[in-house]
């Protein structure tokens, strides 16, 4: 009987929202960050942690924190037991957790067809957005911080939150942020209903905040890189200069429809805002501000504004939530089922998607001489970090998209060749490769062979491979 009373309807909608989740994670691997961060597992379990940057001929030797340690290690061990088929159940795992937390979030709004219309939009924009870098575990553990800090689950889990959130991703102010800032509104709710802004201040908001920062705190000092991780997100927020040639640290164009379904939830919550409490509408405020400014924050803004959509939303009676019958208790062992199985099903190889990557133009390369493990190659940012982990420590990239190590000059010069400027020819005469692996229908390869200085070692449709023909390496 107690297995019954538990299939409500809301249970069987709920179990649908995880289904869904399990099926995005489900999709093949291929993001260009996440190929780095298994390369960098993969050089912790075997040489330990890495301090300094193995993967670029340009960075060689640099000092670097790993922000993402502890994700990267992950990758490491999973895919040392499992392969790729076990990083791919892993992702499963991840979207399919934050899918139902995020229908908890929801949960103060007694309606369950307005809980499914708040989480249509959210899982389309989890379909571009829950990638497998290590920011899908970070928007994990915001969203369970949040469904603690509202009601569910003892505050001091959050120290735990805490020390993993700051040991996987650089995210973790943010965290700290919109618990200030719900315990900033909570104030507003008290002076608007006539009680002290002093009387009992340390609310459930203060203790999460408290508890959280504990565990931040706590893993700040202790780690494998010390303080330097702790204060690592805030000496990126001081590379502005390199930051803002990278797109996601911009603001979005909106020209996606997952970007324009996220401009849909902020108009909903500019209606549902009238019927929250400002402990929702003060947080929310401030992370869908920083999402506007940058597209990089638009996942988090998503997670962080769906309490306030629940609580703001029109909510008919009589509830629909707790309805059960034994209709409703044989769809929940079905959903149940498909959500253990579905994983193991849909997770079937080939489990990597390579075909943005010059994949058949680098085993040309090999077969000439002109192997980027052996000689220096021109590219762009993520073959590079295709090549961190085809040859691992070889230290075979130019440059790859983890722009809190690479200098602003580097950037710069990368730019200056993805768009032909001017001075093209000057940084490549600076860096003086061997060959440069670069799109057919880019600028730089007419530009390139127009000088005589370059020639044509191999090419398709989709890539090209130019070679110095000062370089005794340049095949005839």
């Amino acid at each position: 009987m107690t297995v019954r009373r538990a299939a409500t309807l809301e249970r069987v909608f709920g179990l649908s929202v995880v289904l869904v989740g399990v099926g995005i994670g489900a999709r093949k691997l291929g993001d260009n960050s996440f190929l780095t961060h298994l390369a960098t597992g993969r050089q912790m379990l075997d040489h330990g942690i890495v301090r300094e940057d193995v993967f670029t001929w340009t960075s060689a030797g640099e000092s670097v924190v790993v922000q993402s340690w502890l994700a990267s290690l992950l990758y490491g061990l999973v895919d040392q037991l499992g392969g790729f088929h076990g990083l791919r159940l892993l992702m499963t795992v991840s979207t399919g957790a934050l899918a139902g937390l995020l229908w908890l979030l929801t949960s103060r709004n007694s309606s369950l067809l307005m809980r499914v219309g708040m989480m249509v939009p959210t899982l389309w924009i989890g379909l571009y957005a829950w990638t497998e870098r290590p920011l899908l575990i970070a928007l994990v553990l915001l969203a369970l911080m949040l469904v603690i800090a509202e009601g569910r689950g003892d505050p001091r889990w959050l120290v735990l939150v805490g020390v993993l959130w700051i040991s996987v991703h650089g995210s973790w102010p943010l965290g700290l942020v919109i618990l200030g800032a719900r315990w900033f509104g909570s104030r507003i709710d008290r002076v608007a209903v006539g009680e002290s802004v002093t009387a009992e201040w340390r609310d459930r908001d203060a203790t999460s905040t408290i508890w959280l920062s504990t565990g931040v705190l706590i893993a700040g000092i202790v780690n494998p890189y010390g303080p330097r991780l702790l204060l690592f997100p805030f000496d990126l927020l001081g590379r502005q200069e390199t930051l803002g040639h990278v797109a996601e640290w911009q603001a979005s164009g909106f020209e996606s429809t997952w970007t324009r379904a996220f401009l849909v939830l902020v108009v909903v919550i500019v209606i549902a805002a009238r019927r929250a409490t400002w402990q929702k509408i003060v947080p929310t405020l401030v992370i869908v501000v920083m999402a506007l400014l940058s597209a990089r924050n638009i996942s988090v803004a998503v997670v962080t504004m769906l309490p306030l959509l629940g609580e703001g939303l029109p909510q008919p009676r009589p509830s629909d939530r707790s309805y059960t019958s034994s209709a409703v208790h044989l769809a929940c062992l079905a959903l149940a089922a498909l959500v253990i199985a579905l994983p193991l099903i849909a997770v079937r190889g080939p489990h990597v998607d390579m075909d943005r990557y010059p994949v058949k133009a680098v085993n040309a390369m090999e077969g000439m001489g002109l192997s980027p493990a052996e000689v220096p190659v021109v590219h762009q940012d993520f073959v590079g970090n295709y090549l961190d982990i085809r040859y691992a420590d070889a230290g075979a990239s130019w440059i790859d998209d983890r722009y809190e190590l690479h200098d602003a000059k580097l950037v710069d010069d990368y730019l200056t060749l993805l768009d032909g400027a001017p001075s093209w020819n000057d940084v490549l005469a600076e860096y003086d490769p061997t060959a440069i692996l670069w799109p057919t229908d880019r600028v730089l390869v007419s530009l390139a062979v127009g000088t005589g200085e370059w020639t044509v070692a191999w090419h398709d449709d989709d890539w090209t491979v130019l070679c110095s023909v000062a370089a005794t390496e340049c095949p005839p």
